[in-house]
């Protein structure tokens, strides 16, 4: 072979080197997240329980809440109790930290009040054994266990510690990131009575087993945003009034539907979205978006 035509066979290899190198980049990639929720089936997603639904209807819109016995049932018990009987209505968010926190539910409105019923015994965790799936997608730099329980983020301890503690059970927790709802209480851990906060920050080193979780977000997080931050703030947003979903008719109820978080297919999101390493890293679980429909719409 010639000089010069080798010159062009080596340029001709260069060059194809890297489309080829790019090809098998695209082939490794896998799909992206919007491709993983569009291939998901109807049996990828489960509607909600309108009795643990709850709809607070703020000035800027409306936020809907799933309620979780599973983690505190002597507090869902509270607030649905509260709820129905109109507790909540007209009451304002009196304590609003940006990137932290908004709290409500004082009848005084400056966050000494409470309701007329008596203080609730801290739910700050519960054993693992007693809360079913739970579905471990990592670990993170604060818990060893991360994972979800039907699109609630939470936290465990490592099951192998069962035998070094006294009752012989692993604890798991919620984690207050944004859009989780806790429950306010003064210093006693036995003190929580009406008042709550939604969260709009993560707080999961200064709350966590600390406070009762008992639900989240689940659609209308955006009307949070509006809120009117302040110690107190100026003017406080009221809460229009709060309703139980199976209260409300079904009409008026949106169709709200919850990617699956005990199935492959959210494993699959969550590589498609790197929110999780491949060997188990969490990057930050507050960051990470459950996908929901909407009346058939994905919103997140």
């Amino acid at each position: 072979m010639h000089l010069k035509s080798m010159a062009w066979a080596v340029a001709a290899i260069a060059l194809a080197a890297p489309a080829a190198f790019a090809a098998d980049d695209e082939e490794d990639k896998g799909p992206t997240a919007k491709e993983v929720i569009e291939r998901a089936t109807d049996a990828d997603w489960r509607p909600l329980d309108p009795e643990n639904t709850l709809y607070m209807y703020l000035p800027a819109g409306t936020v809907v809440i799933e309620l979780r016995p599973d983690f505190a049932p002597a507090h869902v018990a509270r607030i649905k109790e509260l709820t129905r009987e109109g507790f909540y209505d007209g009451l304002t968010f009196h304590r609003v930290i940006e990137g932290f926190m908004a709290q409500g539910g004082d009848p005084k409105g400056d966050g000494t009040g409470g309701s007329d019923k008596p203080n609730l015994k801290a739910e700050f965790t519960r054993h693992t054994s007693d809360v079913e799936g739970f579905k471990e997608i990592g670990r993170d730099r604060i818990a060893p266990r991360i994972g979800y329980i039907d699109g609630m983020p939470v936290a465990a301890q490592p099951e192998g510690l069962k035998t070094f503690l006294t009752d012989g059970h692993a604890d798991l927790w919620g984690v207050h990131c944004p859009g989780v709802m806790s429950m306010a209480r003064a210093t006693p851990p036995d003190s929580a009575n009406s008042q709550f906060f939604l969260m709009i920050g993560d707080a999961r080193l200064n709350l966590d087993q600390r406070y009762t979780t008992w639900g989240w977000i689940v659609d209308g997080y955006e009307a949070t945003r509006r809120i009117v931050r302040g110690e107190p703030p100026s003017r406080p947003t009221p809460i229009i009034r709060m309703r139980v979903a199976a209260d409300i008719p079904a009409s008026d109820r949106e169709d709200i539907k919850v990617m699956k978080t005990d199935e492959k297919i959210f494993m699959d999101y969550l590589k498609a979205t790197g929110d999780v390493s491949d060997d188990g890293y969490v990057k930050d679980i507050c960051e990470i978006k459950v996908p929901v429909k909407v009346d058939g719409k994905i919103e997140r």
